[in-house]
């Protein structure tokens, strides 16, 4: 790879791509896109970058402050009066990541073989003060983690293509507490396995597909596929999630460009889409005929949050200040969907996500030693509706927030 191109893919810094468990939200927010990469986690987000790196490995540490609430304006008597704090001693989230990346030949081919272990940016952690009575009779506790461990093959087929390929181990985590109220069998299909049952795990195999294309010095494409996999079955929790909570990621498609516009400013732009409207969570709290979805919890047609898919555009520009320093922004957006529904709890995972995000990030090279460190601030996603008439009726309004910090370093040996 020619100098200039180097420094053109290490001046994108990468987005972090919410709500996807396709893509890793690996910590520092390194230069990696779907188009270009520079370090031990490029085959993460498109396993055909990894082929283009030199030998390394990356460690980092990812901070994410978040704050959620639930406003009950009309004190609905079935919910907390006023203002519910839904992040009330986890407003703090940190995760540890690592990579190591090594190339080879094999048969005058250039090839290459590397290892990640991260966390995807599904991490949902909720915690109440105090029970929600339609609920339960104690807080409210849910924590949904995803880690992954990617082992990422690539190859060189010439100076203008690589493909490549990721077999990915993803390893589940949930807790519920508080939920008491829906552990009977008037509304569970497994009473027993409702709530406050403790952590629960599933796991399974997952597969990524890449293909990158140089298209001359200044222009690169790229493609990555996701499969959509099976990954087991929260047992525990099988009397209260959808379709006795089986557990699935989606099937998503990134494809995009990275332009060296001079030898010291470059641009990207890219779009994915997940299909997360064919997975179990994508059943609706409100049904097509517009009143509540009372079916048990835990059957295939249980309440969801009414999962949409979803598609991203992500921007990026950076740019080289000298040969150890360089600086970058980007701006992610969700395209927002429109709800239907008046109620509040209709697509309730809207509430949870953050639309649009900006990111700034510095790169210090001193060779062989990497440094990155990014800052993101997640936009305010707030939402009004209102509650059905047989959940006590009211307007309630909610708001979702986050800034991150993120922290890396890698080393060429």
């Amino acid at each position: 790879m020619n100098r200039s191109m180097s420094w053109a893919i290490r001046l994108i810094f990468v987005l972090n791509l919410l709500n996807s468990t396709a893509y890793g939200m690996v910590a520092g927010g390194r230069p990696n896109a779907v188009s270009g990469g520079h370090n031990a986690f490029a085959g993460v987000v498109n396993p055909a970058n990894a082929v283009w790196i030199k030998d390394r490995f990356d460690v980092g540490f990812f901070l994410v402050h978040q704050k959620s609430s639930l406003n009950n304006q009309n004190n609905n008597p079935l919910f907390n009066p006023g203002k519910i704090n839904l992040t009330y001693k986890t407003e703090s989230l940190s995760t540890w990541d690592g990579a190591v990346h090594k190339g080879g030949k094999v048969n005058g081919y250039e090839c290459s073989i590397s290892l990640a272990a991260y966390t995807t940016p599904s991490y949902i952690k909720a915690r109440t003060k105090k029970p929600i009575p339609l609920i339960g009779n104690t807080p409210v506790f849910l924590e949904d983690k995803t880690q992954v461990i990617s082992s990422i093959f690539s190859l060189k087929l010439n100076e203008n293509h690589s493909i490549g390929f990721s077999l990915d181990y993803f390893y589940l985590s949930h807790l519920r507490k508080g939920f008491q109220h829906a552990d009977n069998s008037r509304r569970s299909v497994s009473p027993g396995h409702v709530t406050n049952n403790g952590m629960d795990h599933s796991h399974g195999l997952g597969l990524a597909l890449g293909w990158r294309w140089n298209i001359n010095k200044s222009l690169t494409f790229g493609l990555a596929y996701i499969k959509k996999s099976y990954v087991g079955q929260y047992r525990k929790y099988r009397g209260y999630e959808p379709h006795h909570a089986k557990n699935y990621i989606p099937e998503t498609i990134g494809g995009g460009f990275t332009y060296l516009f001079t030898q010291r400013i470059a641009g990207r732009l890219e779009v994915l889409w997940t299909h997360f409207g064919n997975l179990p969570n994508s059943n609706n709290t409100i049904s097509s005929n517009g009143k509540l979805n009372t079916h048990k919890r835990g059957s295939n047609k249980s309440p969801g949050t009414g999962l949409q898919d979803a598609t991203l555009i992500n921007l990026g520009l950076g740019y080289k200040v000298n040969t150890m320093l360089s600086i970058g922004a980007g701006f992610s957006h969700r395209i927002r969907l429109s709800r239907k529904s008046p109620y509040i709890i209709s697509h309730g995972y809207m509430r949870q996500i953050t639309y649009n995000l900006a990111t700034f990030g510095v790169n210090y090279n001193y060779h062989p030693h990497d440094f990155f460190l990014t800052l993101s601030h997640g936009f305010k996603n707030h939402q009004t509706g209102y509650m059905p008439e047989q959940l006590g009726g009211g307007k309630f309004s909610s708001m979702k927030r986050y800034n991150s910090l993120s922290i890396a370093w890698g080393y060429l040996y």
